[in-house]
């Protein structure tokens, strides 16, 4: 028994001394070269409906703070002096950070050193800066050049450049991610990669992100955003959809198997979509005796204007379906259409070859499959 008691003590204190190892102490400490009327700054968690306090620390008349807390796993923050007024930290266990904000605002020009993966979010923020300068300055020349005479020549070089500059945009992004690929700051720069083009390294970033920060709200509804991506990804088995058709009969995607498929999602009170329709016509008409079909899901909730838009705009072929669930239907649930007109390609094999094809850009994938 003696024994036993020595061993659970011994433990006890081996158990005790890890505890002790891991310091979940954070200190901030910061310097505000223009703190305004401003007397406290305060540390707040994130979720996805907003943001709490965690932490608050007083300014003094020379603008210098100290945020003292703790931090258990590596998270998100939001450093304000007020509502509009802050900036966000990615703070992890045992991280001590300085501070300095130059000017009136928190923002991407503050100095901050402690913190690899904040450093990393606003060294990419400050080199994006140059690429949103000269998208600015191209947008510039677009406009001054659309509607006068030199805008044949000139327009194609500007427009040229625009791509160039998107590319080293991304080439600069992709060459960071690949410094730091798990870091929690590609949640905020996500958004610069196009979900569909750039899905190769997205998925790279999603599978690092929830591999590392399963427990961040906003890492489980980046997940699930790619989750349904992958089942639609160029190459991916494209997802059945079986929803009645305009007598009410069950139709599904499936049964066009053999056949190069438009799957289109549209409405009829969807300009854009209605705008679109003539260019699927010119296609359907073009290509279907080679073997081309469309499979149209209707997002509309009124069945009589759904059926009117059909025979208004001359789409004549019978694959047309609805749930009449407006922007519930499940065919747009399970291929995560959040945004319409949108379209997605699929071959004879029933596979996802291309998607969001419009006008000239479709006929050329058709007659390119059609041969």
């Amino acid at each position: 028994m003696k024994y036993f008691l020595l061993w659970l003590l011994i433990a006890v204190f081996i158990q005790s001394a890890c505890f002790a190892q891991k310091d979940i102490r954070v200190n901030i400490h910061g310097k505000l070269a223009n703190k305004g009327n401003f007397s406290k700054i305060y540390l707040d968690t994130l979720n996805q409906t907003g943001s709490a306090e965690y932490a608050t620390a007083p300014i003094d008349s020379s603008g210098n703070f100290e945020i003292r807390t703790s931090v258990e796993m590596t998270n998100i923050y939001k450093l304000r002096l007020d509502e509009k007024n802050y900036l966000m930290l990615i703070l992890s266990p045992g991280e001590k950070l300085s501070f300095y904000s130059p000017g009136e605002k928190l923002g991407v020009d503050a100095i901050i050193k402690g913190s690899a993966q904040t450093e990393m979010l606003y060294r990419t923020i400050t080199a994006l800066r140059y690429f949103d300068l000269k998208r600015d300055s191209l947008n510039k020349q677009y406009n001054t050049v659309m509607n006068s005479p030199a805008h044949d020549s000139i327009g194609p070089l500007v427009i040229s450049e625009f791509m160039k500059n998107d590319s080293l945009q991304k080439l600069m992004l992709k060459a960071e991610f690949e410094k730091m690929p798990n870091s929690l700051a590609w949640i905020f720069l996500e958004d610069k990669f196009d979900m569909t083009v750039d899905f190769p390294i997205i998925d790279r970033m999603e599978k690092a992100l929830y591999k590392s920060f399963p427990y961040i709200a906003f890492i489980q509804q980046f997940h699930q955003q790619v989750e349904l991506e992958r089942k639609t990804a160029i190459g991916s088995l494209a997802p059945e959809i079986t929803l009645p058709d305009t007598d009410g009969n069950p139709r599904s995607l499936s049964s066009l198997r053999g056949k190069v498929v438009l799957l289109d999602f549209w409405a009829s009170w969807c300009g854009p979509c209605r705008k679109e329709n003539p260019n699927v016509v010119v296609a359907y008409n073009k290509y279907h005796d080679k073997g081309f079909e469309v499979f149209s899901v209707s997002l509309d909730k009124d069945r009589d204007s759904w059926l009117k838009a059909i025979a208004t705009d001359k789409l004549t072929w019978s694959n047309h379906v609805s749930d009449l669930k407006y922007w519930k239907s499940t065919g747009a649930a399970a291929y995560g259409v959040t945004a319409i007109p949108n379209a997605f390609l699929i071959d004879r094999e029933g596979k996802i070859v291309a998607k969001k094809l419009r006008g000239d850009a479709l006929e050329q994938k058709l007659e390119e499959m059609l041969k």
